[in-house]
Parts: structure tokens; sequence; C-alpha cells
């Protein structure tokens, strides 16, 4: 791996795609210095800067209120919007949307007043269970069921347009029988402890099926079969005419190595993960040493 910022000075970009956490943001999820000058630079570049990030799209766009015409990448690339309007998603079949519902209700702490609506939830479903919970990601919004404020308060971080229903399953009759113009992109289930078990339990039922990850210590996403951020930014290059030789690609989690494919100019950042940092081509400092911004000032070095 090359650290020099010689061997890549100057390079000929036109498309930037950035992970979020752990890469652009630091520790604090704070932005680094330096970022909007940065960005106004890359656009009188004529450069394309992509946020890219298992976060709801809306949570990237309100990350970006002074920048109205960005791209982004959201729910590890089962949405992206150019703009302010849609270039690619993909939807996940309603039927596993709806046995994703039972299992986490069978699994995971009931929500308070929710008796009723969990009668489906099968064996187990009112013992003591995983203090978890689902979220069904739309393309508009999420949609939770469970409503108590600890719940809500990891939720909202990753979900700024969230609403709050007494009933997961009526969401996905309205969208089947067209009462709704929604598509459901991504599942999440959280846990206020570590997620594996509970996820084991759920959605790592369908990883044989669908596209299975454990995104976070507390997080587990499921989404349609081959989504991914790779997938995502090779649509978004092929709508801009954009070659992987004139692409940089930033990140340093797993679910950044199907994007990190997808670019000439790969960099890991310096707390990336080992597989991050055996797949990309180059070192860039840590997300706590503002990387990603230092890096492309170099790159875009006249």
């Amino acid at each position: 791996m090359v650290s020099d910022p010689a061997s890549y000075a100057g390079a000929q970009i036109r498309l930037v795609a950035v992970d979020m956490d752990g890469t652009l943001l630091d520790d604090e999820k704070n932005f680094p210095p330096g970022l909007d000058e940065l960005l106004d630079h890359l656009e009188q570049r004529g450069v394309v800067f992509v946020p890219a990030s298992g976060r709801q799209v809306w949570t990237l766009i309100d990350m970006f209120p002074e920048r109205p015409g960005l791209t982004f990448i959201g729910e590890n690339g089962a949405i992206v919007m150019r703009d302010g309007r849609e270039i690619s998603s993909a939807p996940l079949d309603l039927a596993t949307v709806r046995e994703s519902v039972r299992l986490v209700r069978q699994y995971a702490l009931p929500r308070p007043g929710a008796t009723a609506a969990r009668e489906d939830a099968g064996e187990g479903s009112l013992r003591e269970n995983f203090d978890g919970g689902l979220v069904v990601c739309g393309k508009n919004c999420a949609y939770v069921e469970r409503t108590d404020e600890a719940f809500l308060a990891a939720v909202a971080p990753y979900y700024t347009r969230t609403q709050c229903v007494d009933d997961l399953m009526k969401v996905i009759d309205d969208i089947e029988q067209g009462r709704i113009d929604e598509a459901i992109i991504k599942l999440a289930v959280y846990s206020a402890g570590d997620v594996t078990a509970l996820a084991d339990q759920t959605l790592g039922r369908f990883a044989r099926s669908h596209q299975f990850a454990i995104s976070a210590a507390n997080w587990a996403d499921l989404q349609d079969r081959g989504v991914d951020k790779g997938r995502a930014l090779r649509a978004l290059q092929d709508y801009l005419g954009v070659t992987p030789g004139q692409t940089a690609v930033f990140g340093d989690a797993g679910n950044d190595l199907s994007m990190i494919a997808q670019a000439e100019f790969s960099f890991a950042m310096e707390n990336a993960s080992a597989d991050v940092r055996a797949a990309a081509r180059f070192l860039a400092p840590s997300n706590n040493e503002a990387g990603v911004v230092k890096v492309l000032q170099v790159l875009l070095a006249e």
C-alpha cells in the first residue's frame, strides 16, 4: 500500500465517493476542518462529491444543508439520489419484510402497548427477549413500531425521517395494496447490546437469499441480493460517464470494500480494518486527522 502523496498528486479525478462514519467524520461525528473550502474547490473543478453511507439518504441530505446539488449513496447502496432526484434504487420483496417483522416481534422486547399486534409473533413472543427493535427503511422515510425513548434515541442519528406506527404489518399491507406510494429498500435491526445474537435469530436467517451484514456493533442490515455501495457507485459512474480511472474512493470498513473495487484511486483510512487496508491501493491519514480533506487537496493540486 502506498502512502506517499507524490504518487497520486494531480490525478484527473471526476468522481469522489466517501464513506461517512470512520472516514469523513471523526470519532466525535464532526466534519473535518477545511471541508467547505474543499467542496467549493471540487465544484469549481466539476468533480462530483458523493457521501456514501449506510445512513438513510435523507439523513445524508440533512447533513449537507448548504449543498442542495450533491449526490448521495444511501442505505449501503440501496438508493442513489442526485440533486434531490432518484438515480437508482433496489427494493426488497415484501414477503421477506413481513417475515422479518414477525421474527423481530418474536425475539425482541415488545413495544409499549403492542400485545394485540404481536399475536402472530409466534412461540416465545411474550417472554423476556433481546432489547432491540426493527427499522423498516422506505424510500420516503423509515418506519418503526417500537416507540420508547431509548430506542428512538438510537435510531435518530441514522434516520432523520422516521414515522412511528402502530403496526408495521399494516404499512406493508398499505404498500402492497397501493394505498401509499412507497418501497422498502432496507431492514435494520438494532440491539442495545451486541447485535449478533438478535441478528442471527432474525435478519440473519435470510443471509443466503439476500444481502445481510453486521453494519455496526448494535446494528445489522438486510437488503436485496447484490445491493452494496459498489453496485451503486457503478450505476452512478454509468450515469455520469465516469471511469474507475477517474474515480477516488475513501473507506474504513467492510461495507466499503465493494466501493473500493470500483476505483483506481482507492484509499483506506489509517484507522481502517485490515481487509480494507489490504484491498485499497493507497493509505490516507485517519479520520481524526482530516485524512479525506488532506488527500483530496493533493489530488486536486494543479
